[in-house]
């Protein structure tokens, strides 16, 4: 009777083991928890929150398409020690942050990270500005509109100016999609957002969510690249992976930099892709602490 109740359960095991590897979990469960101190305001009847961790000058954190804050947490370790103070602000639709019941412009979501600022910068205060991926573009579109406020821009993936390859497009479109496998969307991730031989860490294999994505995407075609690609006037910080496939950096860093020599630094990251942070973790922190020890 033993005999069979184990074979029994190592059958039920094997079967609910095929099962999770396969099709659990969704893409939309979140990915981990974010560190730093959570809070949040109230954004036009909506909850806008985000994560403050360390001391020092300021520097705003703004994430992938449908990504969370939790996707910086080594990076915030890294500027905390280096006597920053981050402000990591979650997407809209993400977690504690409301997903609106309208369509948002790149402007307005950069209206929501000003609402941060306001609430988080003391008096005379400037700050520092990071966008990965789609984050980017908020952060430039923040950027151009609040020019005094700035005192430093940093891009991590930088794209916006010319459309994502066919290829990779296709992939990123379907790490969202809730019908395809783990298996599936490892493979899209790595497509899109991994160079070869890199692993893709747990958290990101969840952690994309679905109506953040949407929002953010109808974002894009809203507003001219002309009005926020600058990126304001104040020096600029890129850091472009060479195995990008989404914004490669003849389509992205290089045309910038090459735009505003005098005020943009691009600098190539070796073996990584659009993710970036999960693949150069010690590379993207010297980076960004030697660009912000030269802002004084």
């Amino acid at each position: 009777m033993v005999k069979y109740f184990l074979g029994f359960a190592v059958i039920v095991a094997i079967v609910c083991g095929i099962f999770y590897g396969f099709w659990m979990p969704l893409p939309d469960e979140p990915a981990r928890d974010a560190v730093g101190q959570q809070k949040s305001i109230n954004v036009n009847d909506r909850t806008l929150s985000y994560y403050v961790s360390g001391e020092g000058r300021p520097i705003i954190l703004l994430a992938s398409a449908g990504r969370e804050a939790s996707d910086f947490n080594e990076l915030v370790a890294e500027l905390a020690g280096a006597g920053h103070r981050t402000i990591a602000i979650e997407a809209q639709g993400i977690k504690n942050s409301t997903l609106p019941t309208e369509e948002m412009s790149l402007f307005d979501m950069a209206d929501d990270v000003k609402a941060v600022a306001d609430v988080e910068l003391d008096a005379g205060e400037t700050v520092t500005i990071l966008g990965h991926a789609f984050g980017n573009r908020v952060a430039r579109a923040f950027a151009s509109r609040n020019d005094a406020l700035v005192n430093g821009v940093i891009l991590v993936a930088a794209g916006g100016e010319k459309a994502i390859p066919e290829k990779a497009n296709a992939a990123l479109k379907a790490i969202f999609d809730p019908r395809h496998s783990v298996c599936q969307r490892k493979e899209n991730i790595t497509t899109a957002f991994f160079a070869g031989g890199n692993d893709i860490p747990e958290h990101w294999v969840t952690g994309w969510h679905r109506h953040t994505a949407i929002l953010q995407e109808k974002a894009k075609g809203q507003e001219s690249y002309a009005r926020w690609g600058a990126g304001g006037t104040k020096p600029m910080l890129i850091l472009q992976a060479t195995e990008d496939a989404i914004a490669p950096t003849e389509d992205a860093g290089a045309p910038l930099a090459g735009r505003f020599p005098d005020r943009v630094r691009l600098v190539m990251i070796e073996q990584a892709g659009h993710a970036l942070l999960p693949e150069q973790p010690a590379k993207i922190a010297e980076a960004i602490t030697a660009f912000l020890k030269e802002q004084g």
